[in-house]
């Protein structure tokens, strides 16, 4: 449907293609009553784009709804809140020219709020962009936090390898290869070489075997079992406190024999020995 022109804007009513373009200022004014807002809605459907009009007091009552008698005094209203001017003396038989305006002041204050609508909405994505602006930053902290901890782990987990290395090493030093020297060794060809021999610590629950203990006997007949075995206690007590490539040995029944004999070496030597017979006294019982 277009907007009314020519005859339309007075006098020609036709039924049900009849509607008003209302600018949106006129729900904005308070200060007009229903009655004027009626009688001004009924001016806007005969206007055309020019906003301008002619019908008489009895179309405008027809259509608005307001009595003929009041329609004056409302349009004289309107004319004075700014809304419209119109032109003529008019009368039951007469017409006006009404010309519709949207007060200055209405006009002003919707471009305010307009204004202010823009700006809020430029406000509200100003703070949006900062929000998201903040959430990345956040995101990047966090991400250069979780890389820093993965730095951090990566070097502690380097100084923990560089420090079992370090322990691995040192105790590979302290296993010290020993080559026995015996009679096979030194009756052996020259030029033959044999492959080193690794040496071993005194096992921590060893015991004097029964083999071993035999043989001390047969080595020093005076021993007795129990000496034997009190022997055989010092000498695991000895060695498995002993520290360092001293106490790796590559052959512990050649170390237990050459204990045993020295252990009775020294046996022998703490034993008092007899005194020589002395030479009688001469002087025996005199006083």
């Amino acid at each position: 449907m277009q907007p009314m022109h020519g005859a339309d804007r007075g006098g020609g009513d036709t039924v049900g293609d009849i509607f008003s373009i209302v600018p949106i200022e006129v729900w904005a004014d308070k200060r007009l009553t229903l009655e004027q807002l009626r009688v001004l809605g009924s001016l806007l459907s005969f206007c055309g784009p020019d906003r301008q009009c002619f019908p008489s007091r009895d179309e405008i009552s027809k259509r608005s709804g307001v009595h003929i008698t009041n329609v004056s005094s409302a349009t004289t209203a309107l004319e004075h809140l700014g809304w419209l001017t119109k032109v003529g003396k008019g009368g039951f038989s007469k017409a006006n020219r009404y010309t519709i305006h949207v007060p200055e002041t209405l006009a002003y204050s919707a471009t305010v709020a307009q204004q202010a609508t823009v700006a809020q909405r430029a406000t509200v994505a100003d703070q949006a962009t900062v929000a998201d602006q903040a959430r990345g930053m956040r995101v990047a902290e966090s991400a250069t936090v979780a890389q820093q901890a993965t730095v951090a782990d990566s070097a502690t987990s380097t100084v923990a390898q560089q420090a079992r290395g370090k322990e691995q090493t040192s105790e590979q030093t302290r296993v010290v290869d020993v080559v026995p020297v015996s009679s096979r060794t030194a009756d052996a060809p020259r030029g033959e070489k044999h492959p080193p021999t690794k040496g071993t610590r005194l096992p921590a629950d060893w015991q004097l075997p029964r083999a071993w203990g035999e043989w001390a006997l047969a080595e020093v007949p005076r021993w007795s079992g129990d000496q034997v075995r009190k022997v055989g206690e010092t000498f695991g007590d000895y060695w498995r406190a002993k520290v360092g490539k001293d106490a790796v040995k590559a052959d512990w029944l050649a170390t237990w024999r050459n204990w045993v004999r020295r252990e009775a070496e020294r046996n022998n030597a703490a034993i008092p020995r007899s005194p020589a017979p002395s030479t009688p006294d001469p002087f025996r019982g005199c006083i």
